[in-house]
């Protein structure tokens, strides 16, 4: 009987400390850090269809367009495919508070289907382009 006392006392030291690292009344939240703004072309479903390759090709081309003068298409191709292919064609330099804004439309050929979409990216300090 002695050993079972001894047992259950030594359960019990161990269980006790460990039941209560829930129950401290902490209402403080784990910090998450912030994801960093995802470039335009992650918000366009067009993209989706396209393999890492030409998704690389179609963003560099919608760089090149933001970057670029207004109402100029800049186009891109498939290496791998070549029924698929694209441009963009960015609008003037709008300013929205402190960073430059453009509009502009992104247009993906599939099989000879094409693809359309149309938003905003605005500059950032870094020299990058985000949608806003």
């Amino acid at each position: 009987m002695t050993k079972s006392i001894v047992k259950l006392f030594g359960l019990v030291l161990v269980a006790l400390p460990l039941a209560g690292c829930g129950l401290t009344g902490s209402t403080t939240q784990p910090t998450v850090a912030a994801a960093p703004p995802t470039p335009a072309t992650s918000n366009s479903p067009i993209l989706d269809s396209l393999d890492p390759a030409d998704r690389a090709r179609a963003e560099q081309a919608r760089r090149a367009a933001l970057d670029g003068k207004a109402k100029v298409s800049v186009d891109w191709k498939s290496d791998s495919n070549a029924s698929t292919h694209g441009s963009v064609v960015a609008g003037p330099l709008q300013n929205q508070g402190a960073a430059p804004c453009r509009q502009y439309s992104q247009t993906i050929y599939k099989e000879g289907v094409p693809s359309v979409a149309r938003s905003t990216a605005c500059r950032q300090p870094d020299g990058g382009w985000v949608n806003s």
